[in-house]
C-alpha cells in the first residue's frame, strides 16, 4: 500500500477508514450458509441439583458431582428446532458404556426450553449425559455420584 503525504492523525485515520472499507467488503462477499446458524441446535446445557422458578437449572445450581440420592436435573435450551423434532438425551455409565437412563420428548418448532428429572437413583459412579436433535449427540457431559460425606444432611 502507498504511503500517502499527508502525515499525522488524519492520515492514519484515513488509512484505517480505507483498510476497514475493503474488509467490510470482503465479509459481505461471503455465502450467506457460512454465517447461518445451524438448524436443531442445542445450547444453554446445564447439570445441576435444584431448580430455579421458571423450573430450570440455573447456574447457580449446577454440578457436575452429586451425593447418593440427590435429585439430578438436566436444562438446555433449543434454537430453531425444525417441525417434527425429537429431543433425545441419555446418560451412560462410563465404564460399563451402559445407558442407564433416557427420555424422548418432540419439540415445538423454534425456540424452547427443556428441562429432564433424571432422579435420584442412579448408583455411585461416574455418568456422561447426552443429547440430540435429529442429529449427532452433542458432546457429553460428564458427572459423578458419590456416597454422601458423614455428617452432611
Amino acid at each position: 500500500m502507498a504511503r500517502s503525504k499527508i502525515s499525522g492523525i488524519p492520515a492514519l485515520l484515513a488509512e484505517l477508514l480505507l483498510v476497514g472499507s475493503a474488509l467490510a467488503s470482503l465479509a459481505s462477499c461471503a455465502e450467506a450458509k457460512a454465517v447461518a446458524v445451524a438448524p436443531n441446535f442445542i445450547d444453554h446445557v446445564w447439570l445441576g441439583f435444584a431448580l430455579n422458578l421458571e423450573g430450570r437449572v440455573s447456574p447457580g445450581c449446577a454440578a457436575s458431582t452429586f451425593s447418593l440420592r440427590d435429585p439430578i436435573h438436566l436444562s438446555m435450551q433449543v434454537n430453531d428446532a425444525s417441525a417434527d423434532s425429537v429431543l433425545r438425551v441419555s446418560v451412560r455409565d462410563v465404564v460399563s458404556h451402559r445407558i442407564v437412563w433416557s427420555e424422548a420428548r418432540p419439540v415445538t418448532p423454534g425456540r424452547s426450553s427443556h428441562t429432564f428429572a433424571i432422579g435420584r437413583e442412579l448408583a455411585v459412579g461416574r455418568y456422561s449425559v447426552e443429547s440430540s436433535l435429529g442429529g449427532p449427540a452433542t458432546s457429553p457431559r460428564s458427572f459423578e455420584v458419590h456416597e454422601r460425606l458423614r455428617g452432611v444432611r
